[in-house]
């Protein structure tokens, strides 16, 4: 039988240098993906904002479900009783108002960070200019600022949506109950026929004079019990409407503070827009800078590449011209 030992060997030792060659290229690979990831490092904004826009988002979306799923018990007169609707006003007006401040509050550290930017870019313009990066870094915060006001804005956006909602849905519940008071107050006035069935019809009074009279002709003609029964009705009738006017009150007041919500919001959303609107000129004239500058650029290059051949055509002649006097002396 043959020796097949050094053809043994020699295999294994391909097979080694192929292993150390992938070892040493998936190193290089992960020696290049390092100082990418470090390079790019100066193009990140190290930051929470974007997680609590999104979880300020989701709580707005949130509440928006929850506003979407009791508008229908919400505006009915039997599913849900007016104690309930009164605790969803208050539980409603205080997550606005909470959202409404984590709100201000982003916008408030968005704003102090933008012109953070601003100084520390001035600053070191010229270490950018320098090392080449200042376009690139000037590009990246013009484009990463619209992006976070675009994200403020849409959350403003939902926010305000959830508002409206909520302050349509209370309007009609107070339009509604107001007919339906309305409705029983005419029906509450009408008087039993059992009360005044002693009271003789009389003609129409012409003065106060006859009213005052008739008034205390049907006072006299009336019993003691219904007098007390009269009063008693009175007085129960007095303090239903109280109780609903007290409540018809408390409901305005809480359509008053979400339509003062409403406002502020909007306002809110038109400065922002302005904000937005503001950066995306900035972006117009920088990019028609960038691209003066190119063309600025491209022509220096052009004249320098004829200079450049302008020296070398010089060169050759002059040197073949002292070659050509050296030769002739």
């Amino acid at each position: 039988m043959a020796d097949l030992t050094h053809l043994f060997r020699k295999y294994v030792s391909i097979i080694e240098e192929a292993r150390n060659e992938a070892g040493d290229e998936a190193a290089k690979r992960s020696k290049g993906v390092t100082q990418s990831n470090g390079s790019m490092d100066k193009f990140r904004v190290k930051d929470t904002f974007v997680k609590e826009c999104s979880e300020l988002a989701r709580h707005i979306l949130e509440l928006r479900r929850v506003v979407n799923s009791l508008e229908g018990p919400y505006l009915s007169e039997g599913e849900m009783s007016e104690r309930e609707k009164d605790d969803f006003d208050v539980e409603a007006r205080l997550r606005l108002q909470q959202y409404v401040e984590k709100l201000k509050y982003l916008e408030k550290y968005e704003a102090a960070r933008q012109q953070a930017g601003k100084v520390k870019g001035d600053a070191l313009g010229l270490m950018g200019l320098i090392n080449g990066w200042s376009h690139m870094m000037a590009g990246f915060h013009q484009t990463n600022n619209q992006h976070r006001l675009g994200i403020l804005q849409s959350v403003g956006i939902w926010l305000t949506a959830t508002s409206v909602q909520l302050s349509q849905m209370q309007r009609e519940r107070l339009s509604r109950q107001r007919e339906l008071e309305s409705i029983d107050f005419n029906a509450q006035l009408y008087v039993p026929t059992s009360l005044v069935s002693a009271v003789s019809h009389s003609p129409a009074v012409e003065t106060t004079h006859e009213e005052i009279k008739q008034y205390e002709e049907t006072m006299s003609m009336l019993t003691q019990e219904q007098l007390q029964v009269l009063e008693t009705e009175h007085e129960e009738l007095l303090n239903q409407k109280m109780q609903e006017l007290e409540k018809v009150q408390k409901l305005s007041k809480t359509v008053i503070e979400v339509a003062s919500l409403q406002n502020e919001l909007a306002t809110h959303l038109h400065v922002q827009t302005q904000n937005i609107n503001v950066l995306l000129d900035a972006h117009d004239d920088i990019e028609l800078d960038v691209q003066k500058g190119n063309r600025q650029l491209n022509k220096a290059r052009e004249r320098g590449s004829k200079s450049a051949l302008m020296v070398i055509y010089m060169s050759i002649i002059f040197g073949l011209t002292i070659l050509f006097l050296d030769y002739i002396n």
